[in-house]
């Protein structure tokens, strides 16, 4: 079997799933994520996030590099997924996610 006959696919198919702008943000973000204390969160930011996630956080992310600083914000659902909210310091919402059971 020829080995370039093999590699040329694979290697295709990895660019296509990394050259993928979705992908390529989804990533960049995750590592600009530092876990912290929801104590080190700006009480807007806090308050903020409970209105638009309809319960109380219970944890916080810093998106590092952001200005003005920006945080996500977590809670569980209660079907067992998970509601994220990306807010900035002065308590501006930037998006809202929400992942199911079973989703990283």
């Amino acid at each position: 079997m020829n080995v370039s006959g093999v590699l040329v696919p694979v290697v295709i198919s990895a660019l296509a799933v990394v050259s993928n702008p979705g992908f390529a943000q989804s990533l960049k973000e995750e590592y600009r994520e530092k876990t912290i204390s929801l104590s080190e969160v700006p009480r807007a930011a806090i308050d903020a996030a409970q209105k638009a996630l309809g319960t109380a956080p219970t944890e916080a992310k810093l998106i590092q590099g952001t200005s003005p600083q920006e945080y996500e914000l977590e809670a569980p659902t209660k079907s067992d997924g998970e509601m994220s909210v990306h807010v900035l310091a002065n308590g501006k919402v930037i998006k809202l996610e929400h992942e199911g059971k079973g989703k990283d």
